[in-house]
């Protein structure tokens, strides 16, 4: 429904839009890579070209990341899901589309793990500690964050790319996104 009004919308006004797709792999950094392997998502964006070298778009994906194991069994996992405003520059318009970028929102980030089953603990046949089931927690929160980004395109209406972008969020969720992706370019 939205590119159906942003179709409508930029053959009145004669302004060149963009929508696009991209997947590829996140790996964590700081605090986030001591306890999460690599992770796997993408992005769909929407954009608006306010000349020939600078756009602003928003962005919204998910990644999804597998925690290291340790202890055996907890199973971690988190997905978050940027929400972001983003200007980028290009430093080429035509051929080889370089550019540079950056994005500010919100990170929503959902976290997962197990906790093992315990036995109880008796002394003289006397439960000291009653024994505990396996559990399964998860917690949700909200982080602000920045994305700037580096990346090219090729083509012209119909473009193609790759893009490295390092999502910095307040706390604990930091990863460098590298991804591939289209982009559909319409209007004048």
């Amino acid at each position: 429904m939205l590119i159906v009004l942003m179709v409508g919308f930029a053959s009145h006004t004669k302004a060149q839009f963009s929508v696009g797709a991209n997947a590829g792999f996140a790996i964590p950094t700081g605090s986030f890579q001591q306890t999460y392997n690599m992770g796997f998502g993408g992005y769909a964006t929407v954009a608006y070209s306010l000349n020939d070298k600078m756009a602003i778009g928003f962005n919204m994906g998910v990644y999804s990341f597998s925690g290291s194991d340790f202890p055996a069994g907890l199973n971690p996992s988190t997905l978050t899901i940027p929400l972001f405003l983003d200007f980028k520059y290009f430093l080429n318009t035509e051929g080889f589309m370089p550019y540079v970028g950056t994005g500010i929102g919100v990170y929503l980030v959902s976290s997962k793990y197990t906790t093992l089953a315990t036995p109880a603990f008796t002394a003289g046949g006397v439960i000291i500690e009653p024994a505990e089931p396996i559990k399964e927690h998860s917690a949700s929160s909200k982080k602000f964050g920045v994305s700037p980004t580096v990346g090219f395109w090729l083509g012209d209406e119909f473009k193609y790319g790759a893009s490295a972008t390092y999502h910095i969020t307040v706390s604990d969720a930091s990863y460098v996104a590298i991804n591939i992706g289209v982009i559909y370019s319409f209007g004048e």
